[in-house]
C-alpha cells in the first residue's frame, strides 16, 4: 500500500539497471485486494470446492481480523 509497481519498478531499475519484467500487484485497498483474489480462485479449474471461500485483511497496528466482504447487490 506505500508503492505502485511503477514506482518500484522505477526504484529497482534505478539501483541495478534491469527494469523488472514482472508486477508487484501493488494495491491501495487490502479489501478490494482480497476480493479479487477470491475470484481468482472461485475461476480457477484447479481448486474443486470453490463454495466457500471466505478472505480476510489482517489490521497490524491493532490485530484485529476483519472479513472482505463483495458489497450488498441493490
Amino acid at each position: 500500500m506505500t508503492f505502485t509497481d511503477d514506482e518500484f519498478k522505477e526504484s529497482v531499475t534505478a539501483d541495478t539497471g534491469i527494469r523488472p519484467s514482472w508486477a508487484t500487484e501493488s494495491f491501495t485497498d487490502p479489501a478490494v485486494d482480497v476480493l479479487q483474489s477470491i475470484r481468482r480462485i472461485r475461476a480457477s479449474p484447479f481448486v474443486p470446492f470453490r463454495d466457500s471461500l471466505r478472505g480476510f485483511v489482517f489490521d497490524v497496528a491493532t490485530g484485529r481480523l476483519t472479513e472482505a466482504l463483495e458489497p450488498a447487490s441493490a
